[in-house]
Parts: structure tokens; sequence; C-alpha cells
């Protein structure tokens, strides 16, 4: 996982859709969405639960957020 995974990420869930995130980052939003199943796949949990609209995240992302935050602030 890289510094620009956990930008994607952070984007996605702050700006709480895909497409609006992976225009932040000047990708599609399909390669964000690839990117956000890679960051779940690495942890082995759902960060984000798209079964409502719009989004949420799940504690396990929230926890995620906050500390890629402290990463990308840093």
């Amino acid at each position: 996982m890289n510094i620009e995974t956990l930008r994607i990420y952070c984007d996605v869930v702050q700006h709480q859709s895909f497409s609006r995130g992976a225009a932040m980052n000047n990708i599609s939003q399909s390669a964000a969405t690839q990117s956000i199943h890679r960051v779940e796949k690495h942890f082995g949990v759902q960060l984000i639960d798209r079964s409502k609209r719009p989004f949420v995240t799940t504690p396990e992302g929230d926890a995620c957020y906050q500390g890629f935050r402290e990463v990308l602030e840093m």
C-alpha cells in the first residue's frame, strides 16, 4: 500500500463519492474503486458499506480514515 492509496481512500470518504474522490486524484472512478478494494483486501475487512446511499464507512473504515489522515498530515 502506498501514500497515493491512502489519499484516494481519504478523498473518497471525505467527499462520500467514489467519482469525486477519483476526480480529486486525477484517476477514473473505476481506479478509485479498485484502490479501495485493495485496501479492504489488505486489512481483511470491509471499510465502506456500499449497500447504503450515500455509502457509509464501517467502524473499521472510520478508524482507517482517522489513521490515514494522520499519516497524510505528517
